[in-house]
């Protein structure tokens, strides 16, 4: 089975691209390949509880993060939940978090590598 490999950089709101990179993990999941969605820098917000898109214009994606999370691996970058102030407690269900040895495996075995 192919892997792809999604990493997310940029927070989710303000641009399509948490909902982009969302999209892509979970449609190439649905299709066959073995997808995991990486979060790191701002891209870890995506994955905050209770989040509140406020006026942005934005929806929160946290609601299909935990369903997807049942599809595919979602894990966040301890680096940068310790950047941003995030805790493990902070994240919805089904985000795990690595210290760098997953983001290294999958760099190596993934076929295709998406960064938004």
């Amino acid at each position: 089975m192919d892997k792809l490999l999604v990493i997310l950089r940029k927070p989710p709101y303000g641009t399509i691209n948490a909902a982009e990179a969302v999209r892509h993990a979970g449609g190439a999941s649905g299709g066959g390949y073995r997808a995991t969605l990486y979060l790191m820098d701002g891209g870890v917000y995506t994955a905050k509880k209770n989040q509140d898109a406020g006026g942005t214009g934005f929806s929160s994606i946290g609601e299909d993060l935990e369903i997807l999370s049942d599809e595919m691996e979602i894990y966040a970058d301890k680096n940068s939940l310790n950047e941003y102030d995030l805790k493990e407690d902070d994240l919805i269900e089904g985000v795990k978090v690595d210290t760098g040895e997953v983001l290294r495996q999958a760099l190596k075995e993934s076929q295709a590598i998406m960064i938004f």
